[in-house]
């Protein structure tokens, strides 16, 4: 998928119910954080999460490649402690080290070359404060389109024109080496996921060392 499909994209998400409602998977983070903090979301999308944490008392800088949709969102909701700024998960991210509490990802990190998948989370560890929190939900290897489209390495397809890495519980150990891990499984579930009973998605929680 080129940069521009991604804007549209977000358009059509925002159209939906569940674009209101803060994820699943951010409702199950919440008691895992620290009262309250700096939090980076990592492509935020239509921005129900980034709100959902400011709500809760977090400084958000919500990221996206794209800002326009949660821009949107949070005129919309008059949403305070929450900035936008967009961010290129490829490139180096533009923050100083040991600068957020909180490192957070709903279905952005599974898109990407493992060199890139792995300059990402050392670029995650990097901006994380000792003792901050990553949060992360990502496709899994159980999702029936595995394995499906053109293979451009393990566990990384391209699909109907949209780079897709899949992975496993032991296949996001090697990225997480570094991290204390509070949960890591494959249990995680979306609101179209519940509506049929299925739950096999990547949740992980992990904790950068003091």
């Amino acid at each position: 998928m080129n940069d521009d499909n991604w804007a549209n994209l977000h358009k059509r998400y925002a159209e939906k119910d569940w674009s209101k409602l803060p994820s699943i998977f951010a409702t199950e983070v919440l008691p895992h954080l620290p009262h309250q903090g700096s939090l980076l979301e990592l492509g935020a999308g239509v921005g129900q999460d980034g709100i959902y944490f400011s709500e809760n008392g977090y400084e958000v800088t919500a990221t996206d490649l794209f800002t326009n949709a949660v821009d949107a969102a949070i005129a919309d909701k008059s949403a305070r402690h929450i900035t936008t700024k967009p961010l290129d998960l490829r490139k180096p991210f533009a923050f100083d080290n040991d600068s957020f509490d909180i490192v957070y990802a709903h279905l952005s990190l599974h898109y990407f070359s493992r060199e890139i998948t792995q300059q990402i989370f050392d670029e995650i560890y990097r901006i994380l404060k000792p003792g901050g929190i990553l949060a992360f939900f990502t496709n899994s290897t159980s999702d029936p389109e595995y394995g499906t489209g053109d293979k451009i390495e393990d566990n990384y397809f391209m699909v109907e024109g949209i780079a897709k890495r899949y992975f496993s519980v032991e296949s996001l150990e090697p990225f997480l080496e570094r991290f204390e891990i509070t949960l890591l499984d494959a249990n995680g579930e979306t609101y179209k996921d519940r509506a049929i009973g299925v739950h096999n998605l990547i949740r992980a929680i992990v904790k950068k060392p003091l």
